[in-house]
């Protein structure tokens, strides 16, 4: 076993664990920290750039979910070695070898989790390019996420420095800027981003199909490429590979936003947050009941009948993570009809209405389809989860009562997992029952929950007792300890409410503006939307525009990443003619007709816009017609939709200012 000694460390190497252009790579043992790392040896560094420490030091700043932690640099007799955090699992390239296949949901969830791990690096102050991505230099966790490993260094410490290539996944501007240095030859290629976006789509070409594409002047195999993961997917990733740089995403976070509108979904974003992190949970779940039939011997005497049935829920199961709601339920009604009285796919059925946020057709669908129905067997793990899933239901409705016994009944059906306890401690705190949720949380702790998660919970618990001081130390320590970039999310929304409780704007939003900087790409909405309210209230508070200002870029960004709804666009114009940016107010209106059609509150908007409009002319050169107009086809529009159901104070305005120009006689 060779040591290597620095001033402050040493390593202890284990093994060499690869070997590339960029250098070779060992598992070693951190003698100081107590823990396994990665040191690479870099092959030909640039030895002047090292020594710009503040490079370095930047580097060593990079965290992000998907990305190890760069630890040190040092420099010995043997050569210059960077220092990272060891990240267990296999990696993809191993996976490949050893026979794995890879499904579409996969490729699509990984690939959203490379880019968003791009997009952090490639937008620091000083861009980092990564310079080496392929499936050997991708690690599959044990928890089903992915991380980027192994920096090519040189590309960010000398800038358009190559070390070297990787045939099948490097983009052809890196390769004959290699080509070019080997040749002692000025290089015209540029490399920078748009490299690693070509090297990310060619994993992802790799991962799906078994083939590589080392010769550039040959197209991909565009066929097998559909067949693999769908003709949408397909283009992504052939738009990706383009041999020219002009022509492919122009940077990670748009190739996040292909990737991401592929499913066919109309809920908003943060449900697919949700959707993403529990689906894979079902997925897993269901497995575990198909597993467990196959010991008691179910399928194998009814194995052509089972074998169909479980086929039929892996597709719904499939559809709901994908967002296709509509053909996961046509799955369930297959389902079951063929064994009405297996509880799975009634299960998965339940949880999609609960991913779409239709928490009382959830209800609606357990209570009188799952425990009404004299068919569905009423015993086995599978009801834990069913009335668990109630609960959260209910919690999401605010029926914390409810909630409890739905928890409580799901005791009643099997063995209680470490994330139930910690749902049924939330419910129970917000009951009121705060010694027992105490206890639950005890029992979710010697459960094996993590210690972020137990960190959140203990936030829940002491939030809803109005201890605000202990639930913003708990979130904060959640959000310091998190594996889990969505439980990081949660947290932040959480300590934003305490601010909100202590009336504290200001702190609300110092703690958004982190989330948004920490966060990857994914997870970025709703806090936007949060930062975008607190500017509005600070706006409001202290009489200052710029907070104004601020939100209107909030609103713009939500736009440009393609989140953005009706209620987004409504907002945008509001800010702006309260701003007096009268031009803008009218694009945001035209955009909002494009999208959702003409209604009430578009009109509503154009009246104020003419007011605003009228009011900056002379008297003399002042004319009210278009508002009259507007107003007339909101106040038509209102009488005969909206009326009756709600009171819209701001229709009232408009009426009182139409009789005001009546009287004045400008109508």
């Amino acid at each position: 076993m060779k040591t290597i000694e620095t001033s402050t460390n040493t390593y202890n190497i284990l093994e060499e664990i690869g070997r590339g252009s960029g250098g070779t790579v060992y598992k070693a043992y951190h003698t100081r920290l107590h823990k396994m790392v990665v040191l690479k040896k870099i092959n030909n560094p640039s030895r002047s750039a090292l020594r710009n420490r503040q490079e370095v030091d930047i580097l060593k700043d990079l965290t992000h979910t998907y990305l190890p932690q760069v630890l040190d640099f040092f420099e010995t007799e043997d050569g210059i070695f960077t220092v990272m955090s060891y990240i267990p699992g296999e990696s993809l390239g191993d996976l490949v070898k050893s026979g794995r296949k890879f499904t579409r949901n996969e490729l699509l969830k990984w690939g959203m989790q490379l880019c968003s791990a791009l997009n952090y690096l490639h937008t620091r102050t000083i861009p980092v390019v990564h310079g080496d991505i392929k499936p050997s230099n991708i690690m599959l966790k044990p928890d089903g996420d992915i991380c980027l490993i192994d920096f090519n260094i040189s590309f960010f410490l000398d800038e358009n420095i190559v070390l070297g290539y990787t045939d099948g996944y490097t983009s052809p501007e890196q390769y004959m800027a290699v080509e070019s240095k080997r040749k002692r030859a000025d290089s015209k290629f540029v490399i920078n981003d748009k490299a690693d976006i070509y090297s990310a789509g060619a994993t992802l070409y790799y991962l799906a199909t078994g083939l590589k594409r080392s010769n550039y002047s040959q197209d991909i195999a565009m066929d097998r490429l559909v067949e693999a993961v769908g003709e949408p997917f397909a283009e992504i990733i052939q738009k990706s590979v383009n041999v020219d740089p002009a022509q492919r995403f122009q940077s990670a976070a748009q190739m996040f936003r292909a990737l991401e509108s592929l499913p066919k979904r109309d809920q908003r974003y943060r449900r697919l947050l949700k959707q993403q992190k529990i689906a894979v949970a079902s997925l897993a779940a269901g497995a575990v009941l198909f597993a467990a039939l196959a010991c008691f011997g179910f399928i194998q005497m009814n194995g052509g009948k089972y074998n169909e049935y479980n086929d039929l829920v892996d597709k719904q199961i499939s559809y709901i993570q994908s967002g296709d709601f509509a053909s996961a339920e046509k799955e369930f009604k297959e389902a079951s009809d063929l064994i009405p009285s297996e509880p799975e796919t009634y299960y998965q059925q339940a949880y999609s209405l609960y991913t779409q946020g239709d928490y009382e057709k959830s209800l609606s669908f357990i209570d009188n389809d799952v425990l009404e129905n004299r068919h569905v067997k009423k015993k086995g793990q599978r009801m834990v989860d069913i009335y668990a899933l109630a609960g959260l239901n209910h919690l999401e409705l605010g029926n914390n009562k409810k909630a409890v016994e739905c928890f409580e009944q799901a005791m009643d059906f099997g063995t209680f997992q470490a994330e139930n306890y910690r749902d049924y401690a939330i419910a129970l705190a917000n009951n009121g029952q705060y010694d027992k949720a105490e206890s639950m949380l005890q029992k979710a702790e010697d459960a094996g929950l993590a210690e972020s998660a137990i960190a959140y919970t203990r936030g829940e618990i002491s939030f809803a007792q109005q201890e605000y001081s202990a639930a913003l130390q708990n979130f904060e320590t959640c959000i310091d300890t998190q594996e889990d970039s969505y439980l990081c999310m949660r947290a932040y929304l959480m300590a934003n409410k305490v601010y909100r409780e202590k009336n504290d704007l200001a702190g609300s939003r110092t703690l958004l503006r982190q989330a948004g900087s920490k966060l990857p790409v994914q997870e970025q909405l709703v806090i936007l939307e949060n930062l975008v309210q607190t500017d509005i209230d600070l706006a409001d508070k202290t009489g200052q525009s710029s907070y104004r200002s601020e939100a209107i870029g909030y609103l713009n960004q939500i736009i440009e990443n393609n989140w953005a709804g009706y209620s987004d666009y409504d907002t945008l114009a509001i800010l702006y003619q309260k701003q007096n940016s009268l031009a803008q107010v009218e694009s945001a209106l035209k955009k909002m007709e494009s999208l959702y059609g003409d209604d009430y509150n578009i009109q509503k908007r154009y009246a104020f816009l003419e007011i605003s409009r009228q009011a900056a002319k002379p008297q003399s050169s002042r004319n009210y017609k278009a508002f009259e107009s507007h107003y007339n086809k909101a106040l038509n529009q209102y009488n005969a939709g909206v009326k009756g159901k709600k009171t819209d104070q701001e229709m009232l305005l408009l009426e009182d200012t139409y009789r005001q120009l009546q009287t004045g006689g400008w109508l």
